[in-house]
This record gives structure tokens, sequence and C-alpha cells, in this order.
């Protein structure tokens, strides 16, 4: 089986998310949604885990912190900054330089996680693609073999599909 599969065309939201969960529970291979708005309800169908990129975030916002300290205290140990007795390395405002280091690196690891985890950039559209899904229809396109291809076909259309037919994705 290569990359072969039915794309469904639905107009209503309800349709595709019964299709999805029909689809789900045969454990049949779904390729891609497409819908021309964020739907909740396709995300909860799909039964999909949530993303690491928080981990990777919070990771980044640690070591952040670290730098900001560890920053902070080798320039004052480098320089000697000595003022009126005070401790050569003051913890209190070195808080304020480890916080920005925390929202920097942060940020940046988020910013890199999201774009490593969506698989960017994407050149082109899949061949799957039909520009209705872009203004106000649904589509589903599951991966199934020659064998399949009728049980899918009667899955897609008792859940309420527009059209079924045939894509290379």
């Amino acid at each position: 089986m290569k990359n072969e599969g039915l794309i469904g065309v639905f107009k209503y939201l309800d349709d595709l998310v019964g299709a999805l969960e029909v689809i789900r529970r045969n454990e049949l291979k779904i390729q891609s949604v497409y819908s021309p708005v964020r739907s909740h309800e396709v995300l909860d169908a799909l039964g999909l885990k949530s993303s690491p990129v928080r981990y990777f975030t919070l990771v980044g916002a640690i070591l952040g912190i670290a730098t900001g300290f560890g920053l902070a205290t080798y320039t004052a140990l480098q320089w000697k900054f000595i003022v009126s007795g005070k401790p050569p390395v003051p913890r209190v405002p070195y808080v304020i330089i480890a916080f920005e280091f925390c929202i920097l690196l942060g940020v940046f690891w988020n910013l890199a996680s999201m774009w490593a985890k969506s698989r960017l950039p994407r050149l082109g559209l899949p061949p799957s693609y039909d520009p209705r899904f872009s203004r106000d229809r649904f589509g589903v396109m599951v991966l199934c073999s020659e064998s399949d291809r009728e049980k899918v076909m009667d899955i897609l259309t008792q859940a309420g599909a527009e059209e079924v037919h045939a894509a290379n994705g």
C-alpha cells in the first residue's frame, strides 16, 4: 500500500466528526483532516495527544534562569565588583537578570520546537488538498488498501459525505 486513499468532502462539521469517530473505531489510518476553521470537536474525535512543545519551553526557561544567574555571577567574580562591603555575588538583584533570560530562552526554545514539530517549511500543498477546504467544506483523507476501499467509501457516504474520490497523498 502506497500513500493511496479516499477523500471524503463534507458540508457540515458534525458529519465530519461522526465520520472520524467511525473511522477510528474501525482502526483505519487517517492521513489528513482539512477544515476551514479550527475545531475542538475534530481534535477530540481524532484523539490526538497533547504537544510536547510546552516541555521544550520549560527546558528553555530553566536554562535561561541558570544562564542568567551564571552570567551575572561570572561577571561579578571576574571583575570583582565589591561595593560598600556588600557580598561579591548578591543573589537578590540577579533575580531580575535570571527572569529576563528565562523569558528570552523560553521564547526561543518555544519557537524552535513549534517550527520543528509543525514540519515547516511546507513548500507545496499536498495532492489531496481541495481549495474548497479553505472556504466552506471539510475533508478527510483515509489511507486504505484496495480491499478496504469499499468499506471506507461506505463509511464516508453513510456519515454524510457529499463526494468521495480517490487521491494520492
